[in-house]
């Protein structure tokens, strides 16, 4: 339970004088939300970082009988002096405010989308001063080694000494519209930013100054480095062997994942290729089996025909529409009837997001279809969630809702996450046995995988709760890459994907090595194309750069915008 809400005093004996709704002070440190982080983490084990920014001491309780656990929680950074309960109570119901009703059963949607809009510059900033200091203190021992703050813990000044920049982060002062994810809005507040390096939250002459990655390497979103605090995972992970089933990381993992996506276990892969692999190939258990899928999707193009070669599936491509879905009358039709002359069909796969088809995001009702469609014809339905965690965060619903129709789904850790290996597949406890022992003949079982399951474990909590920061800053990328004489982004952009164009004037290899000369890594895609994915070592500095870069190169070749 969550301890009762004192909104003046706070956990390390600071005050905050409190008025009819906001108090004195008017603006919140960094050293504050790095104490408020690891004060959140050991009072209610949440590591998401955009908790920092909701501490205790601005929080109130529900008065209503029936939610008497759940809290009217604050934004430290929008209301720094806190709020009156009427206030907080009043406010709640705007999505714009920086509060909201929270209550365990809902979950931490709202607030992780708000401060990931509204706060990115003080949510990076915060992101690097925590990896600093775990780097120095360790995931455990941080802000607990020293004896001079309540119950032996270390005060915020001692964070503040640590810190080299202690910025202040400041109010909005007029709330401007929302920076909507997955929306071809030109003028959001990232946006603005990356043009002229205002906008957004002001964090007034404390403001941090973001610094772009030496290498923007935009190729993939599997091109991320393990942070800090994984390899610190990494090395201190305690192991056994996941062949004997002891290894106790790769359970947690397991466990957790299977929580997370709502399904009854999980089993821990090498890559996602050998989870469609495996899931597939239980459904497909008879060989001669059918699957359909999409003629563009990753099973059917990217993955060698393994499903064919190893587990003697026969696939059913049937064409994607621009949207990623697959026509329901199509899908009818593909399943065959009980004929000696045909293939028997077993599963259904699609692919969420679609990646081939730009980042597209299938519309939940679609894929829930798609799971009563598949039940009521005696067939399963797979996911391939190479990016479903990107999915989750478009649809604006957790996991286990995104997949709720899945039978199984393959869960990629390494892309959007940004841990350095590894996929999961989940399902039924029946299912997942056969997949553990399928995993076996293909080679995928590992012995020491805590050491890889740990830094999964880290990336769920650190880099998750940020996925929406990846979507707006490709929305921003989007919005000006559309404004480039030259270029043309296929639309809509709703995750971390896009396609360019090129002018036919402009040859897609000379475009890439050009950009590669200047530190911008980029793939070529099929045509006179490019593709783009953001990730979180993809700052707004990034977005920035590569926007100049382009226009730079596009006018060498086309000669200034408007011009004869």
């Amino acid at each position: 339970k969550n301890p009762r809400s004192n909104p003046v005093a706070g956990p390390r004996g600071m005050t905050r004088a409190m008025t009819d709704g906001a108090g004195s002070a008017n603006s919140t440190r960094l050293s504050e939300l790095l104490e408020n982080h690891f004060d959140q983490k050991r009072n209610h084990r949440r590591g998401a970082l955009p908790w920092a920014f909701f501490p205790d001491r601005l929080s109130h309780d529900f008065d209503e009988a029936d939610e008497k656990h759940g809290r009217f929680v604050v934004c430290c950074v929008c209301h720094p002096g806190g709020l009156q309960k009427s206030a907080a109570s009043s406010l709640s119901g705007g999505k714009q405010t920086g509060v909201f009703r929270y209550h365990w059963r809902t979950g931490q949607r709202s607030i992780t989308d708000h401060v990931s809009k509204k706060h990115a510059d003080a949510l990076e900033a915060l992101t690097k001063a925590r990896d600093e200091h775990v780097r120095k203190h360790g995931e455990n021992g941080a802000l607990a080694n020293g004896d001079d703050g309540v119950g032996g813990k270390r005060g915020a000044g001692d964070v503040s000494d640590e810190i080299d920049d202690d910025a202040r982060f400041f109010p909005l002062v007029k709330d401007g519209p929302a920076d909507g994810i997955g929306t071809d809005s030109d003028e959001t507040p990232a946006a603005k930013q990356a043009k002229t390096g205002r906008g957004g939250a002001r964090t007034g002459a404390g403001r941090p100054r973001q610094e772009c990655p030496d290498v923007i390497d935009m190729r993939s979103d599997t091109v991320t480095k393990p942070t800090p605090a994984m390899r610190r995972a990494m090395a201190e992970a305690e192991v056994g062997d996941d062949v004997f089933g002891d290894d106790p990381t790769v359970i947690k993992l397991e466990e957790e994942m299977a929580k997370t996506f709502g399904k009854a276990a999980a089993l821990f892969v090498p890559s996602g290729t050998m989870g469609n692999l495996i899931a597939v190939g239980v459904h497909c258990e008879v060989r001669g089996s059918e699957f359909i899928c999409g003629s563009l999707s990753h099973i059917h193009i990217y993955e060698q025909g393994g499903l064919a070669t190893l587990m003697g599936a026969h696939p059913r491509p049937l064409t994607n529409r621009t949207d990623g879905t697959l026509d329901m009358k199509e899908i009818a039709a593909a399943i065959r009837p009980d004929d000696q002359h045909f293939p028997v069909t077993k599963v259904l796969c699609l692919e969420q997001t679609h990646n081939k088809c730009g980042g597209r995001v299938l519309p939940l009702d679609y894929v829930d279809k798609c799971g009563e469609f598949a039940r009521e014809r005696g067939i399963a339905l797979h996911l391939d969630g190479a990016r479903i965690w990107n999915a989750a965060a478009a649809l604006g619903v957790t996991p286990a809702r995104a997949v709720e129709a899945a039978d199984s789904v393959s869960v990629c850790l390494s892309k959007a996450l940004g841990a350095p290996v590894g996929s999961v597949i989940v399902g039924t406890r029946e299912f997942i046995a056969k997949c553990r022992r399928l995993r076996k003949a293909c080679g995928g079982t590992m012995r020491q995988a805590g050491t890889l399951a740990a830094a999964a474990l880290t990336a769920h909590g650190e880099i998750g709760p940020m996925i929406h920061m990846d979507h707006s800053r490709m929305s921003d990328l989007a919005a000006g890459l559309s404004k480039i004489q030259g270029l043309k982004v296929q639309r809509p952009v709703q995750s971390n994907i896009a396609f360019v164009s090129l002018d036919e004037r402009i040859d897609v290899e000379w475009m890439v090595a050009e950009m590669r000369k200047r530190d911008v890594v980029l793939i070529p895609w099929v045509g006179n194309c490019l593709r783009l994915v953001t990730h979180h070592e993809i700052n707004q500095p990034a977005v920035a750069k590569v926007l100049r870069c382009f226009e730079e190169l596009c006018a060498q070749v086309l000669g200034p915008a408007g011009a004869a």
